[in-house]
């Protein structure tokens, strides 16, 4: 049996991780409001900033950070009131500013903290103990508060992660200044920057200390906007997260042909090819006579009346379109 005390700290841990999630490198939260919008935040501690060098006797420093903030939801305000966070390194405590609407970047912090020891050529974030993120926010719907987020330093120095929409697909290419233990990739893609699943993925370098470069195609991109974000995967399973990147894909639209047209025959010949798309069939007034999968290539629609209608195909996984005009007789 639980005693009062192991109940409460069970619930008490649960909840915890329920709040923050599983242990990773990225710091990240996400915090809901009273209206129907949530603020997702994502905190990448990545370099130190050394002020002063030689160090003979200590030096001041600063923190460089990744950084992505998304609003989903309903109604979504265009910013929140305040929107910072302190880099704990030890018993210092860095500040750093972060724009109050959705945007992704790097900040630095302005903390200017001091270490007293002279070791600025082989410090690091973890031999300085940066491993504690706070966020302030404060907006519509969401109260001022303030959310520790534990943190440790990513096994990757990753110096940059693009996407871009080109004829044959979204190209994804990445770079890394270090690597420790690296084991893979995973290129992960969504459509609301909520849930994500991964696309493809790529081995590592393991250990690096120089700059490597990685490139990769997603040939069949979601159509509309798309979220690309980076998994890094260590050897022990430690994962860590890259910024978000959004792409917007153009839906391809083209015309195919119908047999016979015009006709006052029952039956339909679609292309061979539209087998497993969805039809949709309008007439001029904008109502809609038909939708439906298409199972068969021989499509049997009586009810339709005499005039011209309007017939879309769309590819449910490329959302390609494709339009023709029927004239019923």
């Amino acid at each position: 049996m639980f005693t009062s005390f192991e109940r409460y700290r069970s619930i008490l841990l649960f909840l915890l991780l329920s709040f923050f999630g599983s242990t990773q490198a990225i710091a990240q939260s996400v915090v809901h409001s009273t209206t129907g919008y949530q603020v997702n935040i994502s905190i990448v501690p990545i370099a130190l900033v050394i002020h002063t060098n030689p160090c003979t006797w200590g030096y001041n420093y600063d923190v460089e950070l990744n950084y992505t903030v998304t609003f989903t939801g309903t109604n979504p305000p265009s910013n929140m009131y305040t929107l910072q966070g302190n880099m704990g390194c030890g018993s210092s405590s860095l500040f750093f500013n972060l724009p109050n609407g959705p945007s992704s970047g790097t900040v630095t912090s302005t903390g200017n903290a001091w270490h007293g020891v002279a070791d600025c050529v082989g410090a690091t974030l973890a031999s300085l103990g940066c491993n504690e993120v706070k966020i302030q926010i404060h907006g519509p719907g969401i109260s001022n508060r303030t959310m520790v987020i534990p943190s440790t330093t990513l096994p990757i120095t990753l110096v940059r992660f693009d996407a871009q929409k080109r004829t044959d697909g979204v190209h994804l290419a990445w770079a890394t200044a270090s690597e420790q233990d690296n084991a893979f990739f995973t290129v992960e893609r969504s459509s609301d920057a909520v849930t994500f699943k991964p696309v493809l993925q790529m081995a590592g370098a393991g250990n690096s200390s120089e700059m490597l470069s990685y490139s990769a195609i997603d040939p069949v991109p979601l159509p509309g906007l798309s979220y690309y974000r980076l998994r890094q995967t260590d050897i022990n399973g430690t994962t860590t997260l890259s910024s978000t990147v959004v792409v917007h894909s153009r839906i391809q639209e083209r015309n195919f042909v119908v047999y016979p047209n015009p006709s006052n025959s029952p039956t339909l010949e679609l292309p061979q090819n539209s087998i497993g798309a969805e039809l949709e069939i309008r007439s001029m007034n904008g109502q809609v006579a038909y939708s439906g999968p298409i199972r068969s290539n021989a499509l049997h629609i009586p009810s339709l009346e005499r005039g011209t209608y309007l017939l879309s195909l769309t590819d449910p996984t490329t959302g390609t379109r494709q339009h023709c005009r029927l004239v019923r007789l």
